[in-house]
């Protein structure tokens, strides 16, 4: 059995929201604290429009911007411009009903059907690069096709006046603001009413986040301005936004609030029952009239917003200078917070607590100090009274009634009197084989916890900063009961309880290097298994197998898997690996664990050997399949009827035996192709000829394109339209659009159905 002892712990969003909170802030879902926070310059003396403009981007990062005064909607090349060159020399903002052409790169001219638009507002474009704009002044909604040029379709609603719009999809929701209705349509559906909260009555603005879920703002730009979910169990409970005047999603579960023009932008994390303030995003010169969410950035380019609790997409505004983006704002911290934990309790009284460890971020020049009270009793004591985090507005307590007690109001700490500091371990957690990861910036702190004998314990944590600096605390575990070297030493050491708590303290340093050494000992077993072995030993479990672990697996196939893991898979399967080397699923579950996609392994002779149906000439010996009459797929070999192509039936089995392919559907670079290059090489039969192919190497009609196995015939949305001086032709683009007619599973032929 493990020499560590027991201890009480304190870690997740849940168990901190039981605890009271002074000048401190919690991030609920990652459990964090840390001091609270203030803007400098949050607020803005402009009035809030009550209605506004329409932003939106295509699929190709072309930015429109509606100017309801102008009575046009502008185009800009967004995705064209460099922040390195001065502001005359970027893409300038066309008219996108213009009549004359344009020399800017995938720029086009739009059927000149309308010239002119009356208040255009609101703008959205659906996954399928149609446009859509509400003309509030003409009581429509018009949808152009950016592919065709043209004016597709016009939405008459009589009176309507429609005002904002949102699309999610290929669907779009609009907002009719003159009879206070929202309603959903498509290119092609008639709009549909939707089903408005219990007393959303006068909806102006409507976003829509990338998982589906609908945030209404309600009387947009007045004191008492309100946000709405279509689906409270999704979006979360409704709240007050005075003076807001636009929102939008910046992930599934954040929400962007614009206020007045010059305000910052406030972010919220919402969910069903609760509400938390987060960071919040600077606008300078922000109109008042909208925002939008700008293009996913590629994880390659560095984005500085990108990090944990820090944006996903980002907020683009429109200023009198043109297009930006909001920046995250600087935040002024407090210098000093506190918060107070609830009771924690060993089940033993009289209690000699031991040592007290804490998970934290402590950056240069923050401190964090702890101060501990331990009881037996409180039943008739005054208790502090729990406050919550300031930043959580909204917030559901999984049985609030069994939150352990908050300590006696007369022993919660003066300001004076939170002095006992940290120390941070060099040899990382006390847990026995449980490191943190390299990059964690959290470490782990210790102090000995200096209070009487109790059951209960109750810690406060006083955190200090310079109001630019802010510790976090992210866990904490108070050790039950204390070491007993006290015992083994003569009385006359510990007779006088002030000389016996200082001795204590003092061997608490021995006993805890010597009682983690031997927990790691007990413990050693865990070194033993793949899943739980710390990373850096990983390489010593694989030579108990045999295995050399390949250097070049430090980069894996799949974004977001960590090497570590398909690693680990490899260590721990390694025994069945070699079991079944050489076999067609030996050989496939190594590639799968390497690639962490469904690898296809086909072997030449399994395609009966003797040809398959196929485009083009050459490839097969022989052939009974006839596309368009008596089709079928391969045949047995030597089946009466078969007539040769070309060749003998030797030369079929000399091109088709001891032959296989392995089709990988990911895009790998030179280096992961070298790595598969090599399994194959070592762990496939020496006789065998294998061919590899990847996502890289496209369809190739006529060779190894086998339905359902190397190809998928249907619609697809994984290709982007080709853009000069940006694309491959062949890689990842398609030329033109396809139109409507024939679909892949959707039509029958001879019912309805032409194949020209």
């Amino acid at each position: 059995m493990s020499e560590l002892r027991p201890f009480a712990l304190l870690r997740d969003g849940d168990q901190w929201l039981r605890c009271s909170f002074d000048q401190v802030f919690l991030d609920r879902d990652a459990g964090v604290v840390e001091l609270a926070w203030a803007t400098a310059t949050a607020d803005s003396g402009g009035a809030a429009p009550a209605l506004g403009a329409g932003l939106a981007f295509d699929n190709e990062c072309r930015l429109y911007h509606s100017d309801p005064a102008a009575g046009r909607v502008e185009r800009l090349h967004w995705a064209a411009q460099d922040p390195l060159l001065p502001r005359d020399q970027q893409p300038q903002p066309q008219d996108f009903l213009r009549a004359e052409p344009s020399d800017a790169v995938g720029d086009f001219v739009c059927a000149p059907t309308i010239l002119s638009l009356a208040a255009p507002r609101g703008l959205a474009v659906d996954v399928n690069d149609r446009v859509f704009v509400a003309e509030s002044g003409a009581d429509r909604i018009l949808v152009y096709d950016l592919w065709s040029e043209r004016l597709v379709r016009r939405v008459v609603l009589p009176g309507a006046q429609p005002v904002d719009l949102a699309a999610q999809g290929v669907t779009v929701y609009a907002v009719l603001a003159a009879i206070g209705q929202v309603v959903k349509l498509t290119a092609q559906a008639d709009p549909t009413p939707c089903e408005l909260p219990v007393g959303c009555t006068a909806p102006s603005r409507i976003a829509a986040s990338p998982g589906g879920t609908v945030a209404i703002l309600e009387k947009a730009g007045m004191p008492n301005a309100h946000i709405w979910f279509l689906g409270a169990e999704r979006g979360g409970d409704d709240f007050q936004e005075p003076l807001a005047t636009d929102l939008e999603w910046e992930s599934d579960e954040v929400l962007v609030v614009a206020r007045q023009p010059g305000a910052d932008f406030l972010r919220y994390e919402v969910g069903p029952h609760r509400r938390s303030e987060l960071r919040p995003l600077r606008a300078r010169g922000y109109d008042g009239l909208g925002i939008v969410a700008m293009p996913e950035a590629p994880a390659s380019t560095g984005d500085p917003t990108r990090g944990p609790g820090l944006p996903i997409r980002r907020i683009g505004y429109w200023t009198a200078a043109g297009f930006f983006g909001a920046v995250l704002a600087r935040l002024a911290y407090e210098r000093v917070g506190r918060v107070t934990t609830f009771r924690l309790d060993s089940g033993q009284f009289q209690t000699v607590w031991g040592r007290f460890f804490l998970d934290a971020c402590i950056p240069e020049g923050a401190e964090v100090r702890v101060h501990f009270i331990a009881l037996d009793e409180t039943e008739d004591e005054d208790l502090l009274i729990r406050v919550p985090p300031p930043n959580v507005l909204e917030a559901t307590v999984i049985r609030p009634d069994l939150s352990p007690p908050m300590p006696p109001k007369a022993l919660v700490p003066g300001l004076e009197d939170v002095v006992q500091p940290l120390h941070r371990r060099e040899s990382g957690r006390e847990l026995p084989w449980s490191q943190p990861p390299a990059d964690d910036p959290f470490e782990t702190y210790e102090a000995p916890i200096d209070a009487a004998a109790g059951r209960y314990l109750w810690v406060t944590l006083e955190l200090r900063g310079n109001t630019r600096l802010t510790p976090k605390i992210k866990c904490v575990r108070a050790e039950h009961p204390s070491h007993d070297y006290l015992r083994r030493l003569p009385r006359t050491f510990s007779r006088v309880e002030r000389v016996a708590a200082f001795l204590r303290r003092y061997l608490a340093m021995f006993e805890g290097f010597l009682g983690e050494t031997e927990a790691r000992a007990v413990d050693r077993e865990a070194l033993l298994n793949p899943r739980g072995a710390p990373d850096e030993v990983l390489p010593w479990l694989a030579s108990f197998v045999g295995l050399v672990l390949d250097e070049r697996w430090a980069r894996a196939p799949r974004p977001g898997r960590r090497v570590e893991d398909a690693r680990r898979a490899l260590i721990e399967q390694a025994a069945w690996l070699f079991r079944f080397r050489g076999t067609v699923p030996g050989l496939k579950r190594f590639l799968d664990i390497y690639t962490g996609v469904d690898v296809v392994l086909i072997e030449h002779f399994r395609l009966r050997g003797l040809g398959s149906a196929m485009v083009g000439a050459g490839g097969a010996a022989f052939s009974n399949s006839v596309l368009g009459a008596g089709f079928r797929v391969g045949g047995a070999v030597g089946e009466p009827g078969e007539g040769p192509l070309e060749g003998s039936v030797a030369d079929a089995f000399r091109t088709h035996a001891h032959r296989f392919t392995v089709i990988i559907p990911a895009a790998l670079d030179s280096e992961q192709v070298d790595v598969v290059r090599h399994i194959l090489d070592v762990h496939r039969p020496a006789h065998t000829i294998v061919d590899m192919c990847t996502v890289g190497a496209g369809m190739r009609v006529g060779l190894g394109l086998h339905a359902a196995i190397s190809s998928v015939i249907g619609p697809t949305g994984g290709f982007a339209t080709v853009q000069l001086d940006r694309s491959v032709l062949g890689r990842g683009t398609i030329v033109g659009r396809p139109e409507n007619g024939t679909v892949s599973q959707a039509s029958r032929f001879a019912d309805g159905s032409e194949v020209a």
